[in-house]
């Protein structure tokens, strides 16, 4: 089912031309039954708060003849007033059922003008959706807050009901001297809200995979979810090859629209990979990890740089990536016990363990450090400082 949510305001609606969105052109001074004809709605819900101008529904724009007069001018006295009530307005949707050939809805709304009336205009909006496959949203009559409170309407539709696709956020702006008004898409608002998500998950979680649903180009988004992939269990190396590809085909093919907007966020994400030592890149994505407070991949990450430096500076010649020699490294290492660092080594080690594998740490330390995000945080970021030292090459 499509269904078309409108909004009704208090001005005196003037006619005007309005240019629909299926091409097609319509007098009116409501711009809302037009929208119902060019996009074939099931079901069209009106939203207006008592003192709107319901009565003009019923006037204007459709021939009612003397069909529930009475009612009809019960309702123009209600605006006056602004009293109109749900009643009133469930008596007569049935008369614009007819002229209309679709299930109207007429609902009452608060002006949202504080907090929790704003959190009832949501609610609203969200009955008024329900069994709806199909959304579209029309915010060209109104208060001028409203656009701002459907667009929030949207992403929490968005957000708890996936199945739900929004068609459209269509607004009519009427210029006074214009023979043609047209009815345009403020949709692609929403497009700027999914890349906002996308960075925002990546953020959270280092997972490339959101963003790379949003990228037209194919193969470049296939790179990314593969690189995500290879980041999410620990291939660096993978990881790194397929994010330098991805950064030379987002050169050569720039994101166009709101991707335009993100690029160069999300190649400031990925900028790791320019980093030439494995250590440095691996202290980077421990450090970033830190930052956005996931400290599993921060305590994996750091503790393996350590590693990759001992193999640096024990073993220059050698392949830091093989894991005979690192293994190697980390023997000798436990079995000299630096006295300057080996404590250090000794607490990020056990962290990551403990952090992997959910078990109850024996160093009171650690079992401080896990009472709360700011002191495991700052446990991690004392490793750290001590294990790995930013101009170590």
């Amino acid at each position: 089912m499509h269904t078309l949510v409108s909004f009704l305001g208090r001005s005196l609606y003037h006619k005007t031309r309005y240019l629909l969105p299926d091409g097609s052109s319509e007098e009116a001074a409501y711009v809302g039954y037009g929208l119902r004809r060019a996009l074939q709605v099931d079901r069209m819900v009106i939203l207006g708060t008592a003192g709107s101008m319901w009565d003009h529904l019923f006037e204007r724009d459709v021939d009612l003849q003397s069909r529930g007069e009475d009612l009809r001018l019960e309702l123009a006295a209600a605006v006056e007033e602004e009293k109109v009530t749900q009643q009133q307005l469930d008596q007569l949707a049935p008369l614009l059922e007819e002229q209309l050939d679709c299930t109207v809805g007429l609902r009452i709304i608060p002006e949202a003008l504080e907090p929790r009336q704003q959190v009832e205009l949501l609610q609203a909006l969200a009955e008024a959706s329900d069994g709806a496959q199909r959304l579209s949203l029309d915010v060209t009559h109104g208060f001028r807050h409203l656009p701002m409170l459907t667009l929030m309407a949207a992403l929490y539709l968005r957000s708890t009901r996936p199945e739900l696709r929004i068609e459209g956020i269509w607004y009519g702006a009427f210029r006074p001297g214009s023979k043609m008004t047209e009815v345009i898409d403020l949709g692609g608002i929403l497009e700027i809200a999914d890349w906002l998500d996308a960075l925002r998950r990546h953020d959270w979680l280092g997972d490339y995979g959101a963003v790379a649903d949003l990228i037209d180009d194919e193969e470049t988004g296939e790179l990314l979810r593969q690189a995500a992939f290879n980041e999410s269990i620990h291939q660096g190396q993978q990881a790194r090859k397929r994010l330098q590809r991805c950064r030379e085909r987002l050169r050569e093919r720039p994101l166009s629209g709101p991707g335009a907007l993100f690029q160069p966020l999300l190649e400031e994400r990925i900028a790791w990979v320019d980093r030439q030592q494995l250590y440095q890149r691996q202290r980077e994505q421990a450090l970033s990890a830190l930052q956005r407070g996931d400290f599993l991949r921060a305590s994996l990450y750091g503790f393996e740089a350590f590693i990759t430096r001992l193999v640096r500076s024990t073993a220059p010649g050698a392949d830091p990536d093989k894991w005979s020699v690192r293994e190697k490294a980390k023997e000798d290492y436990e079995k000299h016990k630096p006295r300057e660092s080996y404590r250090w080594y000794e607490l990020l080690r056990n962290t990551r363990n403990v952090l992997a594998h959910g078990t109850r740490p024996q160093e009171k330390e650690i079992q401080r450090a896990l009472a709360s995000p700011q002191q495991l945080r700052a446990l991690l970021e004392e490793c750290f400082g001590k294990l790995l030292p930013e101009d170590d090459a």
